[in-house]
Formats: C-alpha cells, structure tokens, sequence
C-alpha cells in the first residue's frame, strides 16, 4: 500500500488534539485506501498541546509523529516544517487540527490521485458558521489577490493531498515568506478539486483575530506579487493630475481678479498629496521590510528536539 502522511498544524488545542487525532485516524483507516502516518506540528503552543500528542503516540505506537517548534512561528512555517519531515512517503495531506476538513474525504484525495492528480484539493462550497462581515471581508481579499495576481483562489483551503514529487519542489522553494495556497496554485500541477461544506469548529471559536487575518491578507499578496508597487505610479499620476487642473483653475482665477481669498484649495491639496505620500511609503516599507526578511536567510522555524517525538521518520 501506498504510504502517506498527513500534516496537522496544531497550536494551543490540549482539550480537543487528543480526540481529534483518534477521529482522524478511524476515518482514514476505514477504506484502507493507503497506509497513513499523522504529523503534527506544535507552532509554539503554550499549554499541553505536545503532551497530550505524546500520549496519542503511546495509545498509536508508529502512526504519530511530534514535531515541536522552539516557538510561534506562524502556519505557513509549521506546514513547511510538517512536509519537509515527510520525505519517504508517497504523498502528502495537509489538514486543519480541528476537524473542519473532513478527514472522510481523504479516502477521495487518494483515489483520484492514484488516477493521476499530482494535486487533490478542498474547495469549500460554504463557510460555516461564519460571521456575514468575516464572510464579506474573505470574499473581499480573494477578489484583491485575483487582481494583483492574477491567480484565483477562492474557496481554496490548505486542505490539499500533494504528490512526493510536488512536495519536493515546494520544500526546494528558497523564499523566505512563503503562501503555501498561492505556491501551490502558481506551480500549476494537475489538479482535481473536492468541494466541501465547512462543518463546525472542536475549538469553539477561531483562533485568528480580526488584526491577524489582516496581516495575513498584507503578507500573503505582497509575499506573491510586487504588483501593488504599480499603485504609487499609478497614485502619483491621480495627483499630478488633480493637482494640474486645481493649480490651472487658481492661476485662472488670479489672473482674472476672481481669486477668492481663503487657503481651503492650498489646505486640500496638502492632505491629499501627504496622504498619497504616507500610503506610498507605507507600502514601499512593507515590501523592504520583506526584502529585510528574505536576505537575513534565517530559517522558517526551528525544531524543539527535546519536546519532539521523531521516531516515526527513523
């Protein structure tokens, strides 16, 4: 039987990992479509997430793997983590810890990769119990990124089966920041797509707050495209223009005697080219700040050894 691995994120889920994982492990197991081996990745948690994975090691003996992270470093650097320890499995499947990619429809992802999929996704057909602004503001960002990169992922999830040969080319990327939905997508491997409707979180509420999904929204578009650098010109055009017809009209005005006193027009002019201004350098930081990122070279993560249960890749 094909071997394959499933990578699970996991960060601060002590009252529900243990369970989940069990869940997990009966459902994938019931077709015996393949062997399957569970990683989960600690990113930082700060409760007993990794001890209550170690009992679950006990209770599967060579079924669970345990890779701590020295600390939080993000999802994106616990799913790179979680892949580059599956070296020697046949494929790989990325899922959420809290069950809201049903691990029913892994046994789906193995069959129609064994037809030649190198790529079998999770796209999801509704979003839960999702607030309507959060809704809103997801659809929002995915029209956003469309627009700067030309890439539509809508509905895409990080609930993926990758081939070992697509596993290897994603790990091989050299950039620092990565967007593991946006990487996968721009390697254009044949895929297949499963929609799926998001069933309700074990967690009892998400763990990402409104700020942090904007800063995930910022990182993941000017991560995978420079393309909103082209607003500045684009800014600065506005305002030459704005700027031209407003200073056309003064000079117009005082060479006709009809220059009304007052500084409303000077004042305007001032906000909105110091606004410009303060966006463009804004913007123009947040992709130095990555360039900073990408030439330090540091690693995505760092692996607690001693917390760690790496037996399973011996």
């Amino acid at each position: 039987m094909k071997k394959i691995a499933i990578v699970i994120p996991a960060r601060n889920e002590a009252a529900n990992i243990a369970g989940n994982l069990e869940s997990i492990l009966q459902q994938v197991d019931a077709p015996a479509v393949a062997d399957f081996s569970l990683i989960v990745v600690d990113d930082g948690s700060g409760d007993q997430t990794a001890a209550r994975v170690q009992d679950c090691i006990a209770r599967f003996p060579g079924r669970i793997g345990l890779v701590c992270l020295s600390r939080h470093f993000g999802k994106e650097a616990a799913i790179l983590a979680g892949l580059k320890h599956a070296s020697g499995f046949d494929a790989v499947v990325v899922m959420d810890s809290d069950l809201q990619h049903p691990p029913a429809l892994v046994s789906q992802f193995v069959e129609h990769w064994q037809q030649g999929s190198l790529i079998v996704e999770g796209l999801k057909q509704s979003r839960g119990d999702e607030s309507l602004i959060k809704n809103f503001l997801t659809r929002a960002y995915f029209r956003l990124f469309n627009f700067f990169t030309e890439f539509n992922i809508g509905g895409m999830t990080d609930f993926k089966l990758l081939d070992a040969s697509v596993v290897a080319i994603y790990c091989g990327l050299t950039e620092h920041n990565r967007f593991f939905r946006g990487l996968v997508r721009w390697m254009n491997f044949p895929t297949y797509q499963i929609g799926f409707d998001v069933p309700a979180t074990t967690r009892g509420g998400s763990t990402w707050g409104s700020f942090s999904l904007f800063r995930y929204a910022v990182s993941s578009i000017t991560s995978f495209t420079a393309f909103p650098l082209q607003i500045v010109t684009l800014l600065g055009a506005i305002t030459f223009f704005m700027s031209a017809i407003i200073g056309g009209k003064a000079l117009i005005d005082k060479l006709s005697g009809n220059a009304v006193d007052g500084f409303t027009t000077v004042i305007l002019l001032i906000l909105l080219v110091g606004s410009v201004l303060m966006f463009s350098i804004g913007l123009i930081g947040t992709y130095v700040g990555k360039i900073y990122d990408e030439v330090k070279r540091r690693p995505n993560y760092v692996v607690d050894t001693a917390r760690s249960n790496l037996e399973l890749f011996r």
